[in-house]
């Protein structure tokens, strides 16, 4: 590895001033006898200062909104939960179904399976009920999030 290659890696920090001084002096006393290097470093300093003359602004909330939320994703994620507790209730009921209609089951099986399904089923309306009761007496429901 010759001398140029060794500085030409660090032109970008000399540029943006991350290099400590004895680098920064190493560095400028190569450019003063190198013509390539410092063209390599001009180069780079135009570039860099047509960089930093572009400027971004900020997307306001409104967009941000817009962005998040499209109209159709509440519809999205309500026929989504309703696809996913009907397939789950048909499953549920085909399973009871079979396992009542099949005579090669015991019966304390069937009970075991009919209780821990009844058991389950409670349950989910439970927390269900417990989340309109939530909502209705959430204090901050208004507020958007």
């Amino acid at each position: 590895m010759d001398a140029c290659e060794k500085y030409r890696g660090l032109l970008i920090g000399l540029i943006d001033h991350e290099l400590n001084p004895d680098e920064a002096k190493e560095i400028n006393d190569h450019l003063i006898r190198c013509a390539k290097c410092r063209e390599a470093y001009e180069a780079l300093s135009e570039t860099g200062n047509k960089i930093g003359g572009v400027s971004f602004r900020e997307p306001t909330d409104e967009v941000l909104e817009k962005l998040w939320k499209p109209p159709y994703s509440r519809m999205v994620k309500w026929s989504g939960l309703a696809l996913a507790l009907g397939g789950w209730l048909v499953f549920i009921v085909m399973a009871v179904i079979e396992a009542f209609r099949s005579s090669e089951e015991p019966f304390i099986s069937r009970i075991a399976g009919g209780s821990l399904l009844l058991g389950l089923v409670i349950l989910l309306l439970y927390v269900v009920l417990e989340r309109v009761i939530l909502y209705k007496s959430d204090p901050y429901k208004e507020v958007k999030r």
